[in-house]
């Protein structure tokens, strides 16, 4: 993609969007002041544009030369992204314009509202479609000179002597476009009026994919999409294995003692060690078959191939929409994904293909194969905190910050990072015991007893429950390439078209913890992250894997789940002698059973479970497994009356709703403690009782309670809030 050589070339660009006929001034200087700053970013300008070229504006453009580059790119694109922004909102205006006039009642005021809207925008719209497309080396601009690349207004065939289809007078707006510039310079002529099709044909014309390369727009598009890089910064340029150093320091100063010889009063220990860093190689690999079938069903006027077999211009767009989903599945990974070695000539699983920081931090404290000498190891020893729920958090907290030397502690570089929805309950908690209190702060995002210690939410985390404290910056995401992901690779195969990206990630800490052989060895004297001693507790389930006996080797809950048949469990992986496991079914369409023989000779009786049922088992050392209780989805728990609205809470946490005989909104609980946390099971499908999230409620999204479905809701200040939802 060409770009521009100097930042000039947005001058009248911006003059334009800020409404003003010259730019202000400071010591004969021109200027943007905040204003101006400030309307430039709600139009969508970021501060990677606008700083350079507020220094570049009240340079008079001197150094012009210098600001070539990226920044300049990104501006022209921006520009570009705004064009189609403001055309679609002028689209919008037109139809709403079109819908007012033609119905009944008086709306004049609704009509002057909307002209006016659509005046602003059509001036914008002008503005932006006077700069002219880069030419890939001659340099554009709206120039009132007749030379080579000059903006000419004069030519009656293309705006500005501008190539391409796009530019084409023949285009209404682009008609409109230049009886505006020409009425700036006194020119008058008569152009049709503005229609809500004709604006529609623009936006066709701008298209996905108009005058950005794609892969630079994928890129552009990505660094918008919200990212735990902004908690944890991304470092490129790093290979499998690379060694991150750190040291460990011993006690070196002593009083004042000369008198005695050197050699007898030296003291002080210093261990160098070091962090392998482990890069996970990950693919997409895909393959577009049959294509020439999509333009006789809905691909429309996205065929721009004709007959070809291949269609680029859709293909454009799936990679478009997958650039999003690769990165999406990223950020989820980086956080839950747990690797294991694919299979050959068989795909993978998206969270199967590296490590994300919780399987990290679970293998720092559970031990790891050091490579670097074959030793199992361990370098974190977690605090032992119990359980923390919304009605204890606070203390645990407290507690858990307070056990970190005060060398850390009170740096004010320690952060303590937890899952996104403890700190609602944080917050809740400090409502619930503070919030009387007149110097109470509310949502504050430290540890109260400790100011000095931040609060960092991590997304996407609403299945773990480990907290951990280190300094910020110490955890990192590496990658080898930046931007490998989204480089996609090509290669047309008789009528079909192959497509991948190869690319490294990891996340990983630059120092953790000396590296001990023995658990009983470690006093935590020698590590750079705290935490707590379990991650996910037995309450949370993860899913185990289609066709194969349930492994608890990550957790001691697992989830079942839809299977090729019906699938007859027979052993459970990587459990532990004298440690309960928990199964649930989570699903009844081809589930699972356990039949009373063999390792499973010692339960009670054959399992043949429906959707939520549960069983818990003990493995003995002899290999079999003891059953030690079971349940059903729903037993023994609490019925509410058949269609109620606002069923009692009184004498129980967890309940199921009634057999309603007619459609049942639950608008509200009565008897509900503070501080308690609700599960609501549901029965049945017909007439299912229904929450929504409003009024008493604040939720995710309304919830259904069909049979199998179930909602966990704590109770504060005479609302309900959502705990988890399953």
């Amino acid at each position: 993609m060409g770009k521009y050589s100097k930042m000039s070339t947005f001058a009248g660009a911006i003059l334009g969007l800020l409404g003003l006929k010259e730019w202000k001034k400071a010591e004969d200087k021109d200027i943007l002041d905040a204003d101006d700053v400030a309307k430039l970013k709600e139009l969508g300008f970021d501060e990677k544009f606008i700083t350079p070229f507020g220094e570049a504006l009240k340079n008079g453009f001197k150094d012009e030369e210098q600001q070539a580059g990226p920044v300049e790119n990104s501006g022209e694109a921006l520009i570009r992204g705004l064009l189609a922004q403001k055309v679609s909102e002028m689209a919008s205006l037109q139809e709403q314009l079109d819908a007012i006039r033609k119905t009944d009642g008086e709306k004049t005021q609704a009509i002057t509202r909307k002209d006016t809207e659509i005046a602003e925008l059509k001036q914008k719209i002008s503005v932006l479609s006077a700069l002219p497309e880069p030419d890939h080396g001659a340099g554009a601009g709206l120039k009132q000179n007749t030379g080579a690349g000059a903006f000419n207004l004069d030519d009656d065939k293309q705006l500005g002597g501008m190539q391409g289809e796009m530019f084409a007078l023949d285009r209404p707006y682009n008609m409109r476009a230049r009886a505006a510039l020409l009425a700036s310079q006194g020119i008058n002529i008569q152009v049709r009026a503005e229609s809500s099709v004709d604006y529609g044909r623009l936006k066709e014309d701008l298209g996905a994919f108009y005058r950005i390369r794609w892969q630079d727009r994928l890129q552009s598009f990505l660094t918008k999409l919200p990212s735990i890089e902004s908690i944890f910064p991304v470092e490129s340029g790093y290979q499998d294995l690379a060694t991150l150093v750190n040291i460990w320091l011993g006690e070196f100063s002593q009083a004042d003692n000369t008198s005695s010889d050197f050699d007898n009063v030296t003291k002080g220990e210093y261990e160098f060690d070091n962090e392998t860093l482990r890069m996970f190689s990950v693919m997409f690999a895909h393959k577009f078959r049959d294509l020439k079938q999509l333009e006789k069903t809905w691909i429309g006027s996205l065929n721009k191939e004709g007959s070809q077999a291949i269609k680029w211009s859709f293909i454009e767009y799936i990679l478009a929409e997958t650039a999003k989903k690769l990165h999406n599945e990223r950020e989820l990974r980086r956080i839950n994904g747990v690797r294991k070695d694919p299979d050959l000539n068989k795909p993978g699983r998206a969270m199967e293909a590296a490590d994300g920081l919780y399987e990290w931090l679970r293998k720092k404290v559970d031990g790891f194969i050091d490579i670097n000498n074959g030793k199992t190891v361990y370098q974190i020893k977690p605090f032992v905190l119990g359980e923390i729920t919304e009605a204890n958090i606070g203390e645990k907290l407290f507690q858990g910050t307070g056990m970190i030397p005060a060398v850390y502690r009170d740096s004010g570089q320690l952060a303590l990072y937890l899952p996104s929805y403890m700190v609602v309950w944080y917050h809740k908690y400090n409502e619930l015991h503070y919030g009387v209190n007149q110097d109470y702060k509310a949502n504050m995002m430290y540890v109260k007893e400790y100011p000095a210690v931040k609060l960092i939410p991590i997304p996407n985390a609403d299945n773990h429950q480990r907290i951990f404290w280190t300094m910020e910056g110490n955890i990192k995401c590496f990658e080898h390439v930046a931007g490998e992901m989204t480089n996609f690779s090509l290669e047309q195969q008789d009528w079909t078209l192959k497509v991948w990206s190869l690319w490294k990630e990891s996340i990983w800490a630059r120092a953790v913890g000396f590296k001990y052989t023995k658990k009983e060895d470690m006093d935590g004297s020698r590590q750079m992250i705290f935490c707590n001693e379990y991650d996910r507790p037995a309450s949370s389930f993860i899913d185990g894997e289609k066709d194969k006996n349930p492994n608890v080797a990550l957790h001691t809950s697992v989830q079942t789940v839809a299977n090729t048949s019906l699938f007859t469990i027979t052993d459970i992986e990587n459990a532990e002698v004298g440690k309960i496991v928990t199964i649930k079914c989570g699903s009844e369409d081809k589930g699972v059973k356990i039949t009373k023989s063999d390792k499973f000779s010692l339960i009670s009786a054959d399992w043949i479970p429906k959707k939520g049922d549960t069983i818990r088992l003990m493995k003995r050392s002899d290999g079999k497994f003891i059953e030690i209780g079971r349940d059903t989805a729903a037993s023994g728990v609490l019925q509410f009356a058949n269609d109620a609205t606002t069923p009692s809470l009184a004498g129980a946490t967890v309940f199921v709703t009634g057999t309603n005989t007619k459609a049942t909104a639950i608008t509200n609980f009565t008897d509900a403690v503070e501080g308690e946390v609700y599960t609501i099971h549901g029965a049945g499908n017909t007439n299912a009782s229904t929450i929504a999230n409003s009024g008493n409620f604040v939720l995710t999204d309304a919830m259904t309670l069909s049979a199998g479905k179930f909602i966990m809701l704590t109770y504060a200040g005479g609302k309900f809030y959502e705990v988890a939802r399953g």
